[in-house]
């Protein structure tokens, strides 16, 4: 935890990854302080990192996405320059939705959403296989979300 933060940091925080969208007014009626204050921290907590955005949250498949797979990459070389290639190539794929560096026997870990499975077999023929550097590709499909969160414990002051 940041020394920077304070009890009541922490619990404007926590209001707002309970609503993002909450009004400064409503903030500081949950805060028992006025707007000022309030404005004040969260302006101070977006400009240290703290903060880093407001998130919409869609529904995948009401956007025609009926798939949600994880995929580990394995590439060809570890070099940095060859590692750097690989990473950059994922960054304008909007169907990549997210991507992790792995320890153990995997080397990258991606989140990747398609309309279906023949959607998914060709974006993997396609586009996966055909990124730099790579030698293995597993995917493994969500069969069903039991619980997806971006919140983050916020410790008690």
């Amino acid at each position: 935890m940041s020394e920077t933060l304070t009890t009541f940091d922490l619990s404007i925080l926590a209001h707002l990854q309970t609503d993002p969208r909450m009004s400064m007014t409503s903030l500081a009626e949950r805060m028992n302080s006025s707007v000022s204050p309030c404005w004040r921290r969260v302006k101070r907590m977006e400009e240290q990192g703290v903060i880093c955005g407001y998130d919409l949250r869609l529904d995948r498949k009401a956007l025609g996405l009926g798939i949600e797979a994880f995929v580990f990459v394995n590439i060809t070389s570890h070099l940095e320059k060859d590692a750097a290639e690989f990473e950059a190539s994922l960054q304008s794929i909007d169907q990549i939705l997210e991507c992790y560096i792995l320890s153990g026997n995997e080397d990258y870990l991606l989140k990747i959403v398609a309309a279906d499975l023949d959607a998914f077999a060709s974006f993997s023929r396609r586009v996966l296989a055909a990124l730099p550097h790579v030698e293995e590709v597993r995917s493994a499909f969500v069969m069903h979300k039991i619980k997806q969160s971006s919140r983050l414990p916020i410790p008690r002051g």
